[in-house]
């Protein structure tokens, strides 16, 4: 149950950059203070905003830590530990260089710059 819970609040946050979180990816030590989600696949598409040079091809997450002290939550930062990121990187073709594909990533990059204030705008009214 607590797995599940925690699953759909990771989805929550995570869910323009990762694939469906699995129940056996999830694993939840309340004593160590530990979230480890591992070998989670990531959506390229929600990096367009970034407008790299380059495109993303595959993605994939090793390992996701995130510490959470609960004896002292909201004085002790939240850590958070990526580890063995995996990108598979190619250069763009030419018609990805079109005005209408930078108009598009560009209107990618607006809308995350948009989620990234309402996220924001929420975490200050939770505090």
């Amino acid at each position: 149950m607590l797995e599940g819970l925690v699953r759909q609040l990771l989805l929550g946050y995570l869910g323009r950059y990762v694939k469906d979180i699995q129940k056996e990816q999830l694993k939840i030590t309340l004593w160590n203070e530990e979230v480890l989600l591992e070998n989670v696949e990531l959506i390229l598409e929600a990096f367009d905003y970034l407008q790299l040079p380059f495109a993303l091809k595959q993605g994939r997450l090793g390992r996701l830590s995130i510490k959470i002290p609960w004896k002292k939550l909201g004085w002790d930062p939240i850590i958070i530990i990526l580890e063995d990121v995996f990108v598979c990187a190619s250069q763009r073709d030419d018609h990805e260089w079109s005005l209408n594909a930078a108009e598009k990533r560009e209107f990618a990059g607006k809308k995350a710059k948009l989620a990234a204030a309402e996220l924001a705008k929420l975490s200050r009214c939770v505090c």
